[in-house]
């Protein structure tokens, strides 16, 4: 009956949906800026690849983000996610690995960690581990391995809290552009992971202080655009465009949502008079 006062199917309580004509919800976003929209929210959100789905579920941070209704269903976010953190997590490892080539102190550090005690000389240490990668590389002295393993021993009998101190102030000494609440626990600066106050604490106790204070810091500067190849312009240009389409969508969507809703008005009104007439004119045949 609705249909009679202008009022399309889904605008009266006996519509259905798949009834609806194409494109009533507006444009459609195309699937692949469906899924680098999705992605794009990942990395706004700053979630950690190496962390499972039903965290990011259980968090519940990103539902109110317009870019998490792109994907129309679960399983379809879910697919979207494990294709988003296989390639982060790739391009992580491709960075971290960039870096060890270009600074051995990097995985040095790491085996220190890993290995050192003070219960070995550096003699001992020496003898112990000379067939591990990281002590017969030529890229670095045994001069240079020895200074980073004493200095790395004597900071193991300091104090925690003196450790904890050493750290945050390593991290302040960091510039916004190389650290910032962007960058990722498994992606530090060179600055911070080639220094042996980033090896004093065990991770358990280091991991958490680092990301706390990521999350105090803000994001990267503006002026970092201007050092950007022409491989990432053209990547945030893309998504420029995709959040644009988005906000598109969404105009149109809520224009004909009002448009729809003062239609529906309308035509119940119209309703209301006419069944007010019908009973009227009941009352008068009864008279």
């Amino acid at each position: 009956m609705g249909e009679e006062y202008g009022l399309d199917p889904g605008e009266y309580d006996d519509g259905n949906a798949e009834d609806w004509p194409e494109g009533a919800e507006g444009e459609q976003l195309s699937d692949e800026d469906a899924r680098e929209l999705f992605k794009d929210m990942l990395n706004d959100f700053h979630i950690n690849p190496f962390s499972p789905w039903e965290k990011l579920i259980e968090e519940g941070r990103v539902f109110d983000d317009p870019r998490y209704a792109v994907m129309p269903t679960t399983k379809a976010r879910r697919e979207v996610w494990d294709e988003w953190s296989r390639e982060k997590i790739q391009l992580l490892k491709a960075q971290r690995e960039q870096e060890e080539q270009k600074d051995p102190r990097i995985p040095y550090l790491a085996f220190l960690q890993d290995k050192a005690t003070p219960k070995l000389y550096w003699p001992e240490f020496k003898r112990k581990y000379k067939r591990e990668e990281a002590m017969r590389t030529s890229a670095m002295s045994d001069k240079d391995r020895e200074k980073l393993y004493r200095d790395h021993i004597a900071r193991l009998k300091l104090p925690a809290d003196t450790l904890r101190r050493d750290l945050t102030a390593l991290l302040r000494s960091v510039p916004a552009k190389d650290l910032n609440n962007k960058t990722l626990l498994e992606n530090l600066p060179a600055q911070v992971v080639t220094d042996v106050r980033y090896i004093s604490l065990p991770p358990p106790t280091r991991d958490p202080l680092i990301e706390a204070y990521l999350q105090t810091l803000s994001g990267p500067p503006d002026a970092a655009e201007a050092e950007e190849d022409e491989a990432t312009r053209k990547k945030r240009e893309d998504r420029r465009k995709r959040e644009k389409a988005l906000e598109e969508r969404e105009r149109v969507v809520a224009e004909e949502k009002r448009r729809a809703a003062r239609k529906l008005e309308h035509g119940r009104a119209m309703l209301r008079e006419e069944e007010r007439e019908l009973e009227q004119a009941m009352h008068v045949g009864k008279d």
